[in-house]
């Protein structure tokens, strides 16, 4: 059994304990499936190898715990699914995802004793986000925005060559914002823009 980590069509061998399976001119990113008990530090040691082989290539990461039985397995996916891989690869080529999280001084929720104040508070709520995340999609090749009790949690493909712009975007809505506490972290991996890849 082996998992896939990631799809690229960069052929340059990775470094063990990763492996590359070809086939249609993509390759399947891989290692020994791992059958012990899923902790914390197996996370993070996987997220290590995607890391360092995204410095070095363009790559579309897999969900986590795609497994498969061998690399013949392997090869029939990426030969059954090479256009829709291949293009969700060009989708992603040259850029990384860059992450927000926003949260502010205010209490979590609107509070208010009437249904007027409640719609009032949400409103203000969704333009101060609306505030924070258009000029940062503006600098993105994409963004979306995901659900969760913050202020704003986005995420946000960037042109490698456009992460420092971003940052430098980060700390100027954050300067202007003192109330807020913004939290950029990347670059990594395009998992929000990886369309659920699972060959």
């Amino acid at each position: 059994m082996i998992e896939l980590l990631a799809i690229t069509d960069d052929a340059t061998p990775p470094a063990p304990p990763v492996r590359a399976v070809a086939a249609a001119g993509l390759s399947a990113l891989c290692t020994p499936a791992d059958t012990r008990e899923l902790t914390r530090e197996a996370l993070w040691r996987r997220e290590e190898l995607l890391e360092e082989l995204m410095a070095g290539r363009d790559l579309l990461p897999v969900r986590f715990g795609t497994v498969v039985a061998d690399e013949r397995a392997a090869e029939r996916a990426l030969a059954e699914r090479r256009d829709e891989l291949a293009a969700g690869l060009d989708r992603v080529r040259g850029a990384v995802e860059l992450a927000l999280r926003v949260h502010s001084e205010e209490p979590d929720g609107p509070q208010a004793s009437s249904g007027r104040d409640y719609l009032s508070a949400r409103s203000r709520r969704a333009e101060a986000a609306r505030e924070l995340h258009e000029p940062l999609a503006a600098i993105a090749r994409e963004s979306t925005v995901l659900r969760g009790e913050e202020l704003l949690r986005a995420a946000y493909l960037v042109d490698r060559a456009a992460v420092d712009e971003f940052v430098a975007a980060v700390r100027r809505l954050q300067d202007e914002r003192p109330r807020l506490a913004l939290l950029c972290t990347g670059p990594w991996p395009p998992y929000s823009f990886a369309r659920e890849v699972s060959p």
